[in-house]
């Protein structure tokens, strides 16, 4: 297993590392919505961040609602428990393009933040990542450096 496989074990289901699919027509779209996100947000500063992006699909008999509210429990978890807080949270779904498809963007002022989400471990957390699991499949992610231009 990779350094960076061992680093996401917790965004597991069943100890498999999530391999999550897209094509290059829809990563343009999505990082182009990302990027517009992050430029909007309230939150944005003029400092580089960590931007951990999941593509997925909604689980069979789960509603994108479901996703906001396991993915608002996971972030405001992640800010309770990571030193310094200021990690973000969006769910992009598409305007135009195939339905029942999103992507999280969780955003982290460094890569300290990043590995030290990483890290953490609970019964809270377990149960977090579970829900998460049970809204949605994951199969891809990447990590990114943003910088504002």
């Amino acid at each position: 297993m990779t350094l960076f496989a061992e680093m996401h074990a917790g965004h597991t289901k069943n100890n498999n590392i999530y391999i999550k699919g897209n094509d290059m027509r829809t990563s343009s779209l999505k990082l182009g919505l990302l990027l517009a996100v992050l430029g909007f947000s309230v939150n944005a500063s003029a400092e580089d961040r960590v931007v951990d992006i999941w593509n997925c699909t909604v689980a069979d008999g789960k509603t994108i609602a479901d996703v906001h509210a396991a993915n608002g429990k996971w972030v405001k978890y992640m800010n309770a428990n990571v030193e310094g807080g200021d990690i973000y949270s969006y769910v992009l779904t598409p305007i135009v393009g195939k339905r029942g498809v999103f992507v999280y963007a969780d955003s982290y002022p460094n890569l300290a933040s990043w590995t030290a989400g990483q890290a953490l471990e609970g019964d809270d957390l377990t149960a977090i990542n579970a829900e998460l699991d049970e809204v949605a499949d994951c199969s891809e992610n990447t990590l990114h450096n943003s910088k504002p231009s």
